[in-house]
């Protein structure tokens, strides 16, 4: 499943990555060459339908890809989040390419110049062009056609592309826009392949609509404690036979159980952090350069804020607000940071403000400067009797106001981009003042402002509360000793029990996971589990995952298909038994059965209850008083009536039923038509991950990329 979800979302994560370079205009040239890291190793990352992923040229392709995305977003690294994205944007082009890609070219199925003209600038625009920031109005982020049109005429002509950079990217953009397209096409050739029959569609209103009224007795599994229950070797066996086909997996999984040490702040790093920040109070309230000092000494750098009585929390909002400019109050504790805040002075401004603008966008190039001063000419003019609204109808940017002559309508402060927010909440009804921000030069309007209020301007010094060196190195020695004396996992579990650590079990690792619980970055242990040098039941050194050590124990590994009897055995205890109850309570239903007449006779037999009589339906997904019991419901919805079941094995005890009546919540339709239709479409919903499921499957898939990545 994780395999197909992965698959699924490929062509999204694509073209938005795409997408975003065509944001940043930043188009790199692909590398030509690639790690020597696979070809001295000589090992492959995959195979797919008989065909082998070579690790070199796969590299190749990733050292491409992060070299392209850094160039997009003029970084000089790479997050990981990120690069395991591109991992399985190029494992999944594999994938197109040795499975999906011929079984869409078996159809016929094409894409047509038309149809990626209208996905483009036509009439059904596809999401992922709507979803591109350069085509978004700066203000509203909505989608404007025209943003897409101007694009393709300016900044894909010659003139301004000389290189052709922007035209190749957008061509292949539109290619993946091809692909997804083809995609959807074979989906739907196969979902119009459903056909429903009336008798079908008979059945289904019929299950949807038909009342069983029942009663039953039950036993619970949880009436015998497994801890009471013993279960030999050959018994684990037998249940492992009977039911092995229950346990296939379509990847290898993995066991850990593993212990961590919290490198947490100690009292003393507190109190040595209290004694630097109370330091620091006296200093700063001597700065003539807040911005300066702010910068220089915070976690954060320097933001002047307008605060409302009562937001600064009732530690220190009182003394703040009875305070004096100039002055710094504090310290106080603000979740995992400890800060100090200096009053800067007081000003009454409203709580929201309604303005109109004008937008001489830069985005496209235009000059900052002209920009500005255009909005400044416009000033002008209106202040020489021209109209504000026409004006913003003819010369504005901003589509998404334009329409309304320029009207934004009420907004909070903090809501804007901070120049355009301050020109409106510094100002006074009736201003018109021009501004300039990332997006251009506005020429603004203040129609109006409600609530005014006092607040108090302030700026902080935050520091974060964290851990010294010294408390880190003596956490770490204790993680280190630990790990040195769990020789193995006995030994491991030994020394965890005795030191009262709980060991925390993560079941069904899979070998791309980069998640454990709440160990966000885990990769390195779900590498070191799969190492083929790692023996089940070794204990890994001290990992270091997002400031916690970890260390681990390799307890349990499960083949790809059906696991062996050994891999299974330890998951089969419980299960056997279940076996074993199952076994016992369905003797002792039985044997009562013999000489009960009545579903309360077997009831007092078996010194049980007889639960009043309730309702089901075929659709139904429990049991009521019972849970999740489909065995139980199958049984009754077929069975007939005033007839005493034979005792039922399910998911939480062995039940015994009698359905005594049935009836019909509505009556049956004289034309199926609707019904066909609902049902189609449920079966339709399913086509899409039924088909891939297939087609993964019968393509073989290895996937062996957690030997690397």
């Amino acid at each position: 499943m994780a395999v197909l979800e992965k698959i699924r979302s490929r062509a999204t994560l694509l073209v938005g990555i795409i997408g975003f370079a065509l944001f940043a205009f930043v188009i790199g040239d692909f590398l030509s060459s690639g790690s020597t890291f696979f070809r001295s190793k000589n090992m492959q990352v995959g195979e797919i339908n008989g065909n082998t992923v070579s690790g070199e040229e796969f590299q190749r392709q990733l050292t491409e890809a992060e070299d392209r995305y850094k160039k997009n977003q003029n970084a000089t690294g790479i997050d990981d989040n990120t690069r395991q994205q591109l991992i399985n944007q190029i494992w999944n082009d594999y994938l197109d390419k040795y499975l999906f890609d011929e079984q869409i070219e078996k159809t016929g199925v094409t894409v047509h110049p038309d149809e990626l003209f209208d996905m483009v600038q036509g009439e059904n625009i596809n999401s992922q062009v709507q979803s591109i920031p350069l085509f978004q109005d700066s203000i509203t982020k909505q989608f404007d056609r025209n943003l897409v049109l101007k694009f393709l005429k300016t900044q894909l002509s010659e003139e301004n592309d000389p290189d052709g950079k922007y035209r190749d990217s957008w061509a292949e953009f539109e290619k993946q826009l091809m692909k997804q397209r083809l995609k959807t096409k074979y989906n739907t050739l196969i979902k119009k392949a459903v056909y429903v029959t009336n008798a079908q569609a008979k059945r289904d209103f019929a299950d949807k609509n038909k009342n069983f009224m029942y009663r039953l007795v039950s036993k619970n599994f949880e009436t015998i404690a497994d801890s009471t229950l013993k279960v030999t070797d050959e018994e684990l066996k037998k249940y492992y036979d009977e039911h092995k086909y229950e346990f296939e997996q379509n990847e290898e999984t993995r066991r850990i159980e593993y212990v961590v040490y919290q490198v947490q702040a100690s009292p003393d790093d507190r109190n040595m952090l209290m004694e630097n920040i109370v330091k620091l109070k006296a200093d700063f309230q001597m700065a003539t350069n807040d911005t300066a000092f702010v910068n220089a000494n915070s976690a954060e750098p320097f933001n002047a804020q307008a605060i409302k009585r009562g937001k600064l929390g009732p530690q220190i909002d009182s003394s703040v607000f009875a305070g004096t400019p100039g002055n710094v109050y504090g310290p106080f504790t603000e979740g995992d940071q400890l800060k100090i805040v200096k009053l800067l002075g007081f000003k009454t401004s409203p709580d929201s403000v309604k303005a109109r603008h004008i937008l001489i966008s830069t985005q496209n190039g235009m000059d900052p400067a002209k920009a500005l001063a255009k909005a400044d000419s416009l000033k002008n003019a209106i202040k020489t009797g021209s109209d504000f609204t026409m004006l913003a109808m003819q010369f504005s940017e901003d589509p998404g106001s334009k329409i309304k002559g320029g009207d934004l309508g009420y907004f909070a402060e903090g809501q804007m981009v901070p120049t355009f927010n301050d020109a409106c909440f510094n100002g006074k009804t009736g201003d018109l003042v021009t501004v300039s921000s990332q997006f251009g030069a506005h020429l603004i309007n203040i129609t109006d402002q409600k609530n005014p209020a006092s607040k108090a301007n302030v700026c902080f010094i935050t520091k974060k509360i964290e851990p010294s060196s010294a408390t880190i190195d003596k956490v770490y020695a204790e993680a280190n000793d630990f790990a040195v004396n769990s020789t193995d996992f006995p030994a491991m579990k030994k020394l965890a029990d005795s030191k009262k650590m709980f060991l925390v079990k993560y079941d069904n690792l899979r070998p791309n996971d980069r998640q454990m619980n709440d160990l966000t970055n885990s990769r390195e242990i779900v590498q070191w589990a799969y190492n083929d040098d790692t023996e089940l039941n070794a204990v890994s050194k001290v990992f270091d995952i997002d400031g916690k050590y970890v260390i681990a124990s390799l307890t349990g590994i499960k083949d790809k298909g059906i696991p062996t009897f050994d891999q299974m055995k330890e998951s089969l205890e419980p299960l056997a038994k279940k076996a074993q109850k199952i076994e016992k309570f369905t003797k002792e239903f039985n044997t009562a059965l013999a000489s009960s007449k009545t579903i309360d006779d077997l009831a007092t037999k078996l010194k049980l209850t007889a639960e009043p009589q309730a309702s089901a339906q075929f659709g139904s997904y429990s049991l009521q008083n019972h849970g999740f019991e489909p065995k139980v419901i199958g049984t009754l919805v077929s069975s007939k009536l005033n007839k005493i079941s034979k005792p039922i094995a399910g998911t939480n005890g062995v039940y015994v039923i009698i359905v005594e009546s049935t009836n019909d919540q509505s009556p049956a339709p004289t034309d199926y038509k609707q019904q066909k239709q609902q049902l189609a479409s449920q079966l339709q919903g399913r086509t899409d991950n039924a088909v891939y499921s297939a087609i993964l499957k019968k393509g073989n898939v290895e996937d062996k990329r957690y030997r690397f990545f």
